[in-house]
């Protein structure tokens, strides 16, 4: 797996685009992150792969990435329970995080495959936080 690709979660977050990994290359995300009450111990995040799951912000391991790795799947799509209650979208916090979009992308990349994914990563999540719902259509795709 290349260096970009292992920061695409099982969970299929794209730690990529994740503000706690880009605040490792610039210097006013990692401010303004401390400025909403992030330690500034924990940041930046190396990604979920590269830190074997226990992301900074999490009381505990990632309980699906623990899943991944006993299961032996680089991704929740590649097992044979996917989807499963782990994966379940939720509104709590549904604005600021991006955990509703984890069976969209995971399916993005079984359907797209990896590469691809990461090159629409940015995209998707700029328009599940920023598109406009249009009933029977989806969000509006975000320039």
């Amino acid at each position: 797996m290349k260096e970009r690709e292992k920061l695409v979660a099982p969970c299929g977050i794209d730690c990529g685009t994740c503000e706690f990994y880009l605040s490792k290359h610039n210097e006013q995300i990692l401010e303004c992150l401390v400025s909403k009450g992030i330690p500034k111990n924990i940041l930046p995040c190396d990604g979920c792969r590269n830190i074997d799951g226990k992301c900074p912000i999490m009381p505990t391991d990632c309980a699906t990435f623990s899943c991944t790795k006993s299961k032996g799947v680089d991704f929740c799509s590649d097992c044979k329970d996917f989807p499963c209650n782990m994966l379940a979208p939720a509104a709590d916090r549904a604005n600021t995080l991006p955990h509703n979009l984890k069976v969209f992308n995971l399916c993005t990349i079984k359907r797209d495959g990896l590469e691809s994914f990461i090159g629409q990563s940015g995209k998707i999540k700029l328009s599940y936080f920023k598109g406009r719902m249009v009933i029977g259509k989806g969000p509006e795709q975000v320039n």
